[in-house]
């Protein structure tokens, strides 16, 4: 049995590189919390630390969640027993949610007293598992349009459960995760040309009329959404507000920012300033050279992701670190692409950088996928130590027969 110096020692050892990242972006994301918040939770809660607090406590959770997930048995991560077990409970928790109390028109979050748990996020990390443990049993050669039956159907199904919520930029996600990732995986250069050109399309689709939405079924706060981000001009007062909004408090910041909590858009002029919309309060106060720097660690964690993820020999770690990857890049970049006007309005944070618990804790498991993938790859590379050989003298020595 390993004693608790040991078992430490054996907790802490992971990537540096990954794990340092990871840190770096949540601290100063708890920074940016702390100023986007204080002056909403002073005013609305009578404490301007209340959400800084929240965060901290979400860091340090998120951190032990990572640190245990890298250590997990392989035997447990490639189980389809537990599979289906997980594949249950978000079932249930995607039913339950559909009774609770809506918030901004949806039926997203069951409240947890501590933090409200929106099961979509899990959706999200489970697309990735079961698509990498998937992908990773046949190769690419042997692959037919039927092997994608089973992870299609799985995030079809699953897709079809957030819709009812409804959570449009969540299913969005969760589809394109799923895509992106049977893309790298292994298809042909005319699958991903012919996929590219289905999302241009849906960009495209972006541009028409309100009322094509309508007739599909859409909520009007969707359509908005949907509509006004080519010009929020068009609504300044309505669906155009928030990214005005955004937009100001870019400009304000300019290069070098009007300083750290100095923002003047936090102050009951931007809404959820110190979720979606975070990144408008780091420019507006730490200036466009700080958000250069902040989209460089992004980046460069995503990479990273993905670097780490090709030095695997196992299909299965290799799969997990391009899915997580994929996840990061595509929250950040609708995130980023909301605020500067180059995509809807979806409600998606900034993975580790924006208020929020099941956010947090989500990007965490991620984190934890990629520090696992990591650590079991390196215990495989490990070379087992040789048997013990007999010494020349040993082998030399005679055998003494006993007399009977």
């Amino acid at each position: 049995m390993l004693n608790f110096h040991e078992k430490m020692k054996r907790l802490l050892k992971v990537d540096p590189l990954i794990m340092g990242l990871y840190v770096l972006l949540s601290v100063f994301g708890l920074v940016m919390v702390y100023s986007a918040s204080s002056y909403y939770a002073l005013v609305n809660q009578g404490n301007s630390e209340a959400f800084m607090v929240k965060q901290l406590l979400y860091i340090v959770l998120g951190v032990l969640l990572a640190l245990g997930i890298s250590i997990l048995p392989e035997k447990w991560m490639k189980s389809e027993k537990v599979m289906v077990a997980t594949f249950g409970v978000i079932f249930i928790l995607l039913v339950v949610v559909l009774f609770t109390k809506g918030i901004n028109g949806a039926k997203s979050w069951i409240n947890l007293k501590v933090f409200n748990l929106q099961p979509s996020e899990l959706v999200k990390l489970f697309v990735i598992w079961i698509s990498a443990y998937l992908y990773s049993k046949n190769e690419r050669s042997k692959r037919d349009w039927r092997f994608y039956l089973v992870p299609g159907g799985v995030t079809i199904f699953l897709f079809g459960m957030i819709m009812l919520q409804p959570d449009l930029g969540t299913g969005m996600i969760v589809v394109a995760v799923a895509l992106l990732l049977g893309l790298m995986t292994g298809v042909s250069n005319r699958a991903l040309a012919s996929w590219g050109a289905v999302f241009a399309l849906l960009y495209g689709i972006t541009y028409l009329d309100s009322s094509v939405f309508e007739k599909i079924g859409l909520k009007a706060y969707q359509v908005s959404r949907f509509t006004s981000f080519h010009n929020p001009w068009s609504d300044a007062t309505g669906s155009g507000y928030q990214s005005i909004q955004g937009f100001l408090g870019l400009s304000r910041g300019n290069w070098f920012g009007t300083g750290l909590s100095n923002s003047v858009q936090k102050t009951g002029f931007l809404p959820e300033a110190h979720t979606d919309f975070i990144l408008a309060i780091v420019g507006e106060e730490l200036g466009f050279v700080v958000i250069f720097v902040l989209m460089l660690a992004i980046v460069g964690f995503i990479i990273a992701m993905i670097y780490k993820g090709n030095k695997c020999r196992s299909l299965f770690a290799k799969y997990l670190c391009y899915g997580v990857a994929i996840l990061f890049l595509i929250q950040s970049g609708i995130n980023i692409g909301a605020l500067v006007g180059f995509a809807p309005l979806t409600g998606v944070p900034l993975p580790l950088i924006s208020y929020g618990g099941s956010s947090f804790l989500a990007s965490s498991v991620g984190v934890g996928f990629v520090l696992w993938a990591i650590r079991n790859d390196q215990k495989q590379k490990e070379p087992t130590p040789p048997k013990e050989e007999a010494t020349p003298e040993e082998e030399q020595q005679p055998i003494e027969l006993k007399a009977m």
